[in-house]
């Protein structure tokens, strides 16, 4: 078993540099499935999916199925995908309402607060001596919601989630992510979900704060083809995504060197000028009612927020697999991707999407449109993060190239330098890796404590 020193050998973030055995090897990916999955509070969902008694969706907590609902009385739960009888799914679809859920293998039958009710043949097979109590679903033992988004722990000994997440992070999941002071979110309907190559940690940290990709190499035809449409007067969601371009932009961690970590990228503190002017002209091609919403908007953000408004950011991570993608402006849809792990070199993404609940119809449907055709697997921007992972499997994987670790140094030693100062959490230059280094050095904590 690796030991702790040889743990912080491998990620070295006083150097800032880490192996790639930490996504490559069995016994670091078995152990983070005990030690990072088996005590964070990881997102399941959002309330906003699951409105009413009988509403469900199902998701994974790391590598473990597990059904989100709604009961009968109207509380929220987090069950185990798994029969108490033989260990067969009981629920096969990704949504829905229901009473009840039977398994397809032998038929026991559990209700909405996961209490066995019933089983195939009862009195027949079991004589009447069938003790259901005790043989319900197995109920995960921490769920709590913040201001809608759903967290649920495996750790029955967990500490309370507002102090697991800290004060910055409340704040700009509250009044950044989930845009409490403007109406809150409204979910659309349906998971997106694909298989890629790659560890879940190689998306985890891309979307933790990695903008050097997006302008050096990865994205940047994408970006021209949007430039190209616009050069020719072509006006469509693709090629008009909104972006912090021309902004002051800035990387944000929080929980600098101390608990779990919260990073955005690209983050436009203040008004944003330049991309609600932007907004603007997108804006009046809809109508008034976009108009009316684009203006109304950025009155709430800075009445509420007095003096730490925030124009939006990019993306994000919030710690350890729940990515964040399109916060950086009112037309553009709000992308929760979950990086399953599937393994040393693979991992499943599950994606919602979100709009802002007050804004017109006409908006709703432009921002949805924008993640379809953006971060999207069908879209313009994901498969060029797909075939990166494809690539890194099939040059990292062998064991004989783990000698060299990955370089993890942009920005060292200037972490918060020249941020504003007065928002939560530290905020420094773009790009940087300060928000991979954080990433890693709270994976490092949870893997090296016993």
């Amino acid at each position: 078993m690796t030991s702790v020193n040889e743990l912080r050998d491998l990620v070295n973030l006083k150097e800032g540099v880490v192996s790639a055995k930490v996504h490559f090897d069995q016994e670091l990916y078995e152990r983070e499935l005990d030690r990072v999955f088996g005590r964070s509070w990881m997102v399941v969902g959002h309330e906003d999916q699951i409105r009413e008694p009988g509403d469900y969706i199902t998701n994974y907590m790391g590598d473990v199925p597990v059904i989100v609902i709604r009961d009968q009385q109207g509380k929220i739960r987090v069950f185990v995908n798994s029969c108490a009888h033989r260990g067969n799914q009981v629920c096969l679809f990704d949504r829905g309402n229901a009473k009840s859920f039977t398994c397809s293998y032998h038929g026991w039958t559990y209700d909405t607060s996961g209490n066995m009710i019933g089983a195939a043949m009862e009195k027949e097979v079991y004589r009447g001596e069938l003790n259901r109590e005790g043989w319900g679903l197995d109920e995960v033992p921490k769920v709590a919601s913040f201001k809608g988004l759903l967290f649920a722990s495996l750790d029955g000994g967990a500490m309370n989630l507002e102090d697991w997440l800290g004060e910055a992070t409340c704040w700009w999941l509250q009044h950044s992510v989930l845009s409490d002071h403007l109406g809150g979110l409204e979910a659309l309907p349906g998971w997106h979900r694909y298989k890629t190559p790659g560890n879940w940690k190689l998306l985890s940290e891309n979307f933790i704060g990695d903008n050097y990709h997006v302008f050096a190499a990865t994205h940047t035809s994408a970006l021209k083809a949007g430039r190209d449409m616009l050069n020719e007067g072509v006006w469509t969601a693709p090629g008009t995504s909104p972006g912090p371009w021309g902004e002051k932009t800035f990387d944000l961690t929080t929980n600098y060197g101390k608990g779990a970590p919260l990073g955005l990228g690209l983050v436009v503190p203040g008004s944003g000028e330049l991309s609600h002017g932007r907004d603007l002209q997108d804006a009046e091609r809809l109508g008034p009612e976009a108009v009316q919403w684009v203006e109304e908007r950025r009155r709430r953000n800075e009445e509420a927020l007095e003096g730490r408004s925030v124009y939006g950011f990019m993306h994000g991570l919030i710690f350890p697999n729940m990515g964040l993608m399109g916060f950086h402006g009112p037309l553009y849809g709000r992308s929760f991707l979950s990086f399953h792990p599937r393994g040393v070199d693979e991992q499943e993404q599950w994606q919602w999407t979100m709009v802002e609940k007050d804004a017109p119809q006409s908006v709703k449907d432009l921002a949805a449109q924008r993640v379809y055709q953006g971060q999207h697997m069908a879209g313009s921007i994901a498969p060029d993060d797909v075939e990166n992972l494809e690539r890194m499997v099939e040059a990292r994987s062998s064991p004989r190239t783990w000698r060299r670790g990955f370089h993890y140094r942009m920005m060292l030693g200037h972490d918060g330098e020249g941020g504003p100062t007065n928002l939560p959490g530290t905020l420094g230059p773009t790009p940087s890796e300060v928000n991979q280094r954080e990433f890693y050095r709270y994976w490092l904590e949870l893997m090296e404590t016993e």
